[in-house]
């Protein structure tokens, strides 16, 4: 994934880094609340050797005292010495919980002693720093003089005592918002990368023309109309999603073979394409050029009661009824307030399947072809029936409807394998953004 294209992905997806970024705000605001304050008391102390007058030995004197310095922090840590200092204080406190309190570092190139004690009460972290520094002083005293001497080799003195803190060390909000922010802001972008590596959406251009090898038409948005919405289209289609739709018109009359009869389809069963069909037909019929729209969908019917139909008996009823069935469309068509447009809705009662690969249902075709420049048919789902791969051969060209919000790749690249396998003669993919208006 290059920089660009997780660059467009984060801006898709702003909304997880922003709800990731809130919860690790809230949880920074949490912990601050609910985290026993912490306050932390500082003394300083310095190290040094005793004799030498010269430049030379004063030097030496001074490395002698770093050396010592880095030492003594090991000792200032350590439970022998905290429990000194809990018996000092008459703290109900182990050695070892005394010196888990205490950090000792020797500030760099000097023979300085920084020592902080933190505790949950500022009082008691003052107390075990000073009284801790009064024990080492008096700890260290016999471990650096010499058997049968009275001066140490090396002296400690107090430079800064400890005072109660003011306020406490931790919890800060300032710095866990920082945190919080910025584990939030990570954890959104990790998400984001790992949702984007999982989504197996088709909804780039580039991923629909890999998968397919097609043209790739749109993107076109292929929306749900009430029948009054539908009624409105037909007496003016002036919304936005208009032009996508005259611009696949452009592209189909543009072909050199000029298909007649399209077939519209889709890869995966929840991806349905009578809107978009409907909207097909539309668009052609703008043109003054007549077309008839034919629902074969029997599961799913839906363009009677958007186009507001007459009750008939639809396709079924047509490829059921062999004894007497007209040559002519003025009785199996259903005209619709566009005088350039009619449709033949797929009826009620019967499974269409089964009738769609019949002697019928070809006849119907041809019959339609004589007095339509346009037929559109309507099929079901290339993995949820047969119903395309049989019309396929019927058709002079198959527009492949890619759903971007549901289509999957391993569902459009089987259906590009089943229209490969029949008499397809698809002629692009088609990128659709379903959604909804009332």
């Amino acid at each position: 994934m290059d920089i660009k294209r997780a660059f467009v992905i984060l801006l898709e997806r702003w909304w997880i880094v922003a709800v990731t970024l809130v919860i690790g705000i809230g949880a920074a605001i949490v912990a601050t609340l609910v985290t026993p304050p912490q306050y932390t008391s500082n003394a300083q102390l310095f190290v040094s050797t005793t004799g030498g007058t010269s430049s030379t030995e004063s030097y030496q004197g001074d490395q002698f005292s770093q050396q010592r310095a880095t030492s003594y922090a090991q000792i200032l840590t350590s439970e022998i010495l905290g429990q000194r200092v809990a018996d000092a204080l008459g703290l109900n406190l182990s050695g070892s919980a005394v010196a888990g309190k205490v950090t000792a570092t020797v500030v760099p190139k000097t023979v300085l002693l920084d020592v902080s004690v933190t505790d949950s009460s500022a009082d008691r972290a003052a107390d075990i720093a000073n009284t801790l520094s009064d024990e080492f002083i008096a700890y260290i005293v016999p471990l650096e003089t010499p058997t049968g001497q009275d001066q140490a080799r090396a002296t400690v003195t107090i430079v800064n005592g400890a005072e109660a803190a003011t306020s406490p060390t931790t919890p800060k909000l300032a710095t866990y918002l920082i945190y919080g922010a910025a584990g939030g802001i990570l954890i959104g972008i990790l998400l984001v990368i790992l949702v984007a590596t999982l989504d197996r959406r088709v909804t780039k251009r580039s991923d629909a023309e890999s998968l397919t090898g097609l043209p790739v038409l749109g993107p076109v948005a292929s929306v749900t109309r009430s029948p009054e919405g539908r009624r409105t289209q037909l007496d003016k289609w002036a919304s936005p999603d208009a032009e996508a739709f005259r611009k696949v018109r452009v592209h189909l009359q543009s072909i050199p073979t000029g298909p007649q009869v399209i077939l519209v389809t889709s890869s995966s069963a929840k991806e349905s394409t009578v809107n978009f069909s409907v909207d097909l037909a539309v668009a052609l019929a703008e043109s003054d050029h007549r077309t008839v729209l034919i629902e074969t969908d029997s599961a799913h019917p839906a363009i009677a009661e958007q186009l507001s139909l007459h009750a008939s008996a639809g396709l079924v009823g047509l490829l059921a009824d062999t004894a007497d069935r007209p040559d002519t469309p003025d009785h199996i068509v259903a005209p619709t307030t566009d005088r350039y447009l009619d449709a033949v809705p797929v009826g009620v009662g019967l499974d269409a399947t089964p009738m769609l690969s019949t002697t019928a249902m070809r006849d119907l075709v041809e019959t339609l072809r004589k007095s339509y420049s346009y037929l559109v048919i309507d099929a079901p789902p290339l993995s949820s029936s047969g119903s395309a791969a049989v019309l396929a051969g019927l058709c002079d060209g198959t527009l492949l409807v890619i759903d971007t919000k549901l289509a999957r790749d391993r569902d459009v690249a089987a259906a590009v394998r089943e229209l490969q396998g029949s008499d397809a003669r698809p002629i692009a993919a088609v990128l659709a953004t379903s959604s909804r208006r009332r």
